[in-house]
């Protein structure tokens, strides 16, 4: 079935037959009419699964020449494994990317990282201040999330940990993802934590703050950085495994979803708050 939608909710529709596809899964974007950095990201990750496994990710690009355009501004193509398939050539035009990508490879890099988006941030919205520090730490605590946990033990495996903004109409949009072991796989290793499954592992981690250590304040990014998100009237998502929690306002809910490696976050915020420092 082509895609309309390259979103959240587009790619869980997806993600059956990228899953029945896979190593060789044909992701239809000919018909195209909408995407975002969580559904980009996504794209990537999925690629980067395909080639890891012996296989080829296979691309319809979309027909639509504005989306089409679009997609190739939006600097998330050039990331795509070279083994990736096309049926035209996949190229990043453009000087200015619509949605700023970074790799987490390092935990060491991780800073640098940071800077060069805030740095975006802070040009593109010299009166937002607050909402640029809100979202700098943001991406400082969950990028440095993907060494600490994606794959703590050093196995032959890429988490692929990737870091995306993208300012849009009404919203700032964060995304952070990875293929590692996920959530589950991480607390598992603190032995209280042995007998959960993806939505109890979620909530543990969101709610009550768990992590693998065992040290007293260690761990516990994930739910600072909910209680910030919702302080601000933003909205906050976490995949990870079978899980998904989705919170926005004062209402949230932990679901099963299609069975996918590792965490993806996504954080909105509104666009208003980058415009008007004043707020407290």
């Amino acid at each position: 079935m082509p895609l309309r939608r390259l979103d959240l909710l587009g790619i869980e529709r997806a993600l059956a037959d990228w899953r029945s596809g896979h190593p060789r899964p044909l992701v239809d974007l000919s018909r195209l009419e909408h995407f975002d950095a969580y559904g980009l990201l996504m794209l990537v990750l999925e690629g980067s699964r395909c080639a890891e496994s012996g296989g080829a990710l296979r691309l319809l690009l979309p027909e639509d020449p504005q989306v089409r355009a679009g997609l190739e501004r939006s600097g998330v193509l050039p990331l795509l494994d070279d083994r990736t398939w096309a049926n035209a050539p996949l190229r990043g035009d453009g000087d200015v990317p619509l949605v700023a990508v970074v790799r987490t490879e390092a935990e060491e890099a991780v800073t640098d990282l940071v800077d060069k988006l805030s740095a975006l941030l802070r040009a593109r919205f010299p009166f937002g201040e607050r909402s640029t520090h809100l979202l700098s730490l943001a991406m400082l605590e969950l990028m440095q999330n993907v060494p600490q946990h994606a794959n703590p033990k050093g196995a032959p495996f890429d988490p692929c940990g990737l870091c995306a903004l993208q300012e849009l109409e009404d919203h700032v949009h964060l995304v952070v993802a990875d293929k590692g072991i996920g959530l589950l796989g991480s607390l598992r290793r603190n032995a209280r934590y042995r007998r959960l499954d993806h939505a109890s592992a979620l909530e543990a981690v969101l709610v009550d703050g768990a992590s693998r250590f065992e040290r007293p304040g260690r761990g516990g990014a994930l739910r600072r950085i909910r209680q910030l998100v919702l302080r601000d009237d933003g909205e906050f998502c976490v995949r990870t495994g079978r899980g998904a929690f989705y919170q926005r306002e004062v209402e949230w809910t932990v679901g099963r979803v299609a069975l996918y490696p590792g965490v993806q976050i996504s954080v909105r915020l509104p666009r208003r708050l980058f415009q008007n420092s004043s707020r407290r």
